[in-house]
């Protein structure tokens, strides 16, 4: 009987260890889910900083890439300046949206573009403005956000030519300028513009772009060279370009701007997007 009862404690202590090192094995499979990061840009990513997002056309994106690929995901937004240090700094996996530059390839890699995008100078409906070389915005009062990337080659035109740059901290107040006639011209993604003015009835009707872009970006996922998201990258790729061919991107896309005059690459037709 006691040797029966040994038995019985002895086994109970084995299937214990078992179990324990069954949970361990468990959780060891779990996987801790990638980091993106991106600031609160309407309508791409909409939320508060510190905070998941709560909606957004790039959210929405990268919700289905992540499902499709098999991956976890979290996201988060913070200020811009702080996603292109959690980047660098190995506390984040990537950016969900940006543009490719030379800095930037440093510390990332750049997967296959979502959209193509343009930025363009707005103005009043009514006035008499067009441009062919940068000496033409010579005596216009331009209005820039602090902070914003518009393009290197005009970033050299305003000291070559000594344009005249009134800088502010968003995009809507220079929209406010504009309309009180107190600036000339504004440079602003058309996605942005777009998501403002339909968002103001007091902008309805009352601005155009400009003709010529001022830059046309693609619009790009930037994942971090030291994040085990690289190891990833083919199948991301791929991804990216099944989703735009099977017109995902473009249906998720118009859930949220239903019109404007941009387009992925490689495809025609109503669609798409800077940082």
């Amino acid at each position: 009987m006691q040797l029966l009862s040994s038995c019985i404690q002895q086994s109970c202590i084995c299937l214990f260890f078992c179990f324990v090192a069954t949970i361990g094995v468990a959780a060891e499979q779990v996987k801790e889910p990638f980091l993106l990061v991106e600031d609160p840009w309407p309508p791409y990513a909409m939320g508060a900083a510190g905070e998941a997002p709560d909606d957004g056309l790039i959210v929405k994106v990268m919700e289905e890439l992540f499902r499709r690929i098999d991956q976890p995901l979290r996201m988060e937004l913070c200020p811009w300046k702080r996603c292109i240090y959690m980047v660098q700094n190995q506390r984040a996996d990537g950016l969900m949206l940006t543009v490719k530059t030379a800095e930037r390839e440093k510390f990332a890699y750049f997967a296959e573009p979502f959209f193509i995008n343009k930025i363009h100078f707005y103005h009043t409906l009514g006035r008499d403005f067009s441009w062919n070389n940068f000496s033409d915005l010579k005596g216009l009062a331009i209005g820039v956000v602090a902070g914003s990337k518009y393009s290197q080659e005009f970033q050299d035109a305003i000291v070559e030519f000594d344009l005249q740059v009134e800088t502010v901290t968003s995009i809507a107040i220079n929209f406010n300028k504009l309309k009180a006639g107190h600036i000339d011209i504004t440079p602003v993604l058309d996605v942005v513009a777009m998501e403002i003015i339909e968002g103001n009835h007091a902008f309805h009707q009352q601005f155009v772009s400009a003709e010529k872009p001022l830059r046309t970006s693609a619009m790009q996922m930037a994942i971090a060279r030291s994040s085990s998201l690289m190891d990833y990258t083919d199948s991301i790729d791929q991804t990216i370009r099944e989703m735009k061919e099977d017109g995902t991107v473009e249906r998720i896309y118009n859930e949220y701007v239903p019109l404007l005059h941009t387009h992925p690459p490689g495809r025609k037709g109503k669609c798409l997007l800077e940082h």
